[in-house]
Protein backbone atom coordinates (compact mmCIF):
# COMPACT_ATOMS: atom_id res chain seq x y z
CA UNK A 1 0.00 0.00 0.00
CA UNK A 2 1.33 3.44 -0.99
CA UNK A 3 1.68 6.16 1.59
CA UNK A 4 0.25 9.61 0.77
CA UNK A 5 -2.92 11.63 0.61
CA UNK A 6 -5.89 10.96 -1.59
CA UNK A 7 -7.47 13.70 -3.64
CA UNK A 8 -10.50 13.65 -1.29
CA UNK A 9 -8.30 14.30 1.74
CA UNK A 10 -6.58 17.19 -0.03
CA UNK A 11 -9.91 18.76 -1.05
CA UNK A 12 -11.24 18.46 2.51
CA UNK A 13 -8.05 20.01 3.93
CA UNK A 14 -8.20 22.92 1.46
CA UNK A 15 -11.89 23.48 2.25
CA UNK A 16 -11.28 23.56 6.02
CA UNK A 17 -8.31 25.90 5.54
CA UNK A 18 -10.35 28.24 3.28
CA UNK A 19 -13.22 28.41 5.77
CA UNK A 20 -10.77 29.30 8.53
CA UNK A 21 -9.09 32.03 6.46
CA UNK A 22 -12.45 33.52 5.45
CA UNK A 23 -13.57 33.56 9.09
CA UNK A 24 -10.43 35.42 10.16
CA UNK A 25 -10.80 37.88 7.27
CA UNK A 26 -14.44 38.57 8.22
CA UNK A 27 -13.41 39.10 11.84
CA UNK A 28 -10.79 41.70 10.88
CA UNK A 29 -13.21 43.42 8.49
CA UNK A 30 -15.84 43.78 11.21
CA UNK A 31 -13.24 44.85 13.76
CA UNK A 32 -12.04 47.61 11.46
CA UNK A 33 -15.60 48.82 10.85
CA UNK A 34 -16.41 48.82 14.57
CA UNK A 35 -13.19 50.66 15.41
CA UNK A 36 -14.06 53.34 12.85
CA UNK A 37 -17.56 53.72 14.31
CA UNK A 38 -16.14 53.98 17.83
CA UNK A 39 -13.73 56.65 16.65
CA UNK A 40 -16.55 58.73 15.12
CA UNK A 41 -18.60 58.44 18.32
CA UNK A 42 -15.59 59.53 20.36
CA UNK A 43 -14.96 62.57 18.13
CA UNK A 44 -18.66 63.52 18.21
CA UNK A 45 -18.73 63.20 22.02
CA UNK A 46 -15.67 65.40 22.40
CA UNK A 47 -17.10 68.00 20.02
CA UNK A 48 -20.40 68.01 21.94
CA UNK A 49 -18.59 68.45 25.25
CA UNK A 50 -16.57 71.33 23.82
CA UNK A 51 -19.71 73.08 22.60
CA UNK A 52 -21.42 72.52 25.97
CA UNK A 53 -18.42 74.18 27.64
CA UNK A 54 -18.63 77.14 25.24
CA UNK A 55 -22.33 77.64 25.94
CA UNK A 56 -21.94 77.30 29.72
CA UNK A 57 -19.23 79.98 29.67
CA UNK A 58 -21.67 82.48 28.12
CA UNK A 59 -23.74 84.72 30.36
CA UNK A 60 -27.20 83.46 31.27
CA UNK A 61 -28.93 86.33 29.47
CA UNK A 62 -27.01 85.75 26.23
CA UNK A 63 -28.48 82.23 25.92
CA UNK A 64 -31.56 82.89 23.80
CA UNK A 65 -34.21 80.17 24.14
CA UNK A 66 -35.10 78.37 20.94
CA UNK A 67 -34.24 75.57 18.56
CA UNK A 68 -30.86 76.00 16.94
CA UNK A 69 -30.05 75.58 13.29
CA UNK A 70 -28.16 72.50 12.16
CA UNK A 71 -24.87 73.82 10.73
CA UNK A 72 -21.56 72.35 9.58
CA UNK A 73 -18.69 72.51 12.03
CA UNK A 74 -16.41 73.40 9.12
CA UNK A 75 -16.96 74.47 5.53
CA UNK A 76 -13.49 73.34 4.44
CA UNK A 77 -13.47 69.75 3.18
CA UNK A 78 -9.83 69.40 4.31
CA UNK A 79 -10.84 70.03 7.93
CA UNK A 80 -11.16 66.75 9.92
CA UNK A 81 -14.48 68.00 11.36
CA UNK A 82 -15.99 68.69 7.94
CA UNK A 83 -18.24 65.62 8.16
CA UNK A 84 -19.78 66.73 11.48
CA UNK A 85 -22.74 69.06 12.01
CA UNK A 86 -23.93 70.75 15.19
CA UNK A 87 -27.19 72.01 16.64
CA UNK A 88 -27.54 73.90 19.91
CA UNK A 89 -30.99 74.19 21.50
CA UNK A 90 -31.75 76.37 24.54
CA UNK A 91 -34.92 75.54 26.49
CA UNK A 92 -36.50 77.29 29.47
CA UNK A 93 -37.20 74.79 32.25
CA UNK A 94 -38.88 74.89 35.65
CA UNK A 95 -37.59 73.56 38.97
CA UNK A 96 -38.86 70.07 38.04
CA UNK A 97 -36.74 70.23 34.85
CA UNK A 98 -39.90 70.28 32.72
CA UNK A 99 -40.19 72.62 29.73
CA UNK A 100 -41.51 75.99 30.86
CA UNK A 101 -42.93 79.03 29.13
CA UNK A 102 -41.56 81.41 31.74
CA UNK A 103 -37.99 82.14 32.75
CA UNK A 104 -37.46 81.20 36.41
CA UNK A 105 -33.69 81.28 36.07
CA UNK A 106 -33.04 77.84 34.57
CA UNK A 107 -32.11 77.04 30.97
CA UNK A 108 -31.35 73.64 29.51
CA UNK A 109 -28.59 73.60 26.90
CA UNK A 110 -28.82 70.69 24.46
CA UNK A 111 -25.99 70.10 21.99
CA UNK A 112 -26.42 67.57 19.20
CA UNK A 113 -23.57 66.51 16.90
CA UNK A 114 -24.58 64.76 13.67
CA UNK A 115 -22.37 62.58 11.48
CA UNK A 116 -22.82 59.97 8.77
CA UNK A 117 -21.99 56.33 9.13
CA UNK A 118 -22.43 54.72 5.75
CA UNK A 119 -25.89 55.75 4.54
CA UNK A 120 -27.20 56.40 8.06
CA UNK A 121 -27.13 59.67 9.95
CA UNK A 122 -26.07 59.19 13.56
CA UNK A 123 -25.91 61.68 16.40
CA UNK A 124 -24.51 62.25 19.85
CA UNK A 125 -26.45 64.48 22.22
CA UNK A 126 -25.37 66.09 25.48
CA UNK A 127 -27.25 68.42 27.78
CA UNK A 128 -26.61 70.55 30.82
CA UNK A 129 -28.44 73.16 32.85
CA UNK A 130 -27.41 76.78 33.33
CA UNK A 131 -28.83 78.82 36.20
CA UNK A 132 -29.02 82.57 36.58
Amino acid sequence: MKKGLTIIEIIVAITVFTIGVLGVAAFFGNSSRLAGAAGRISVASNLAQGLIDQEVNKSYDSLTPGTGIKTNLSLENTNPFYQYQKQVDIILIDSNLAISGTDIGLKKIIVTIYYNEGQDEKNVQMATIKSK
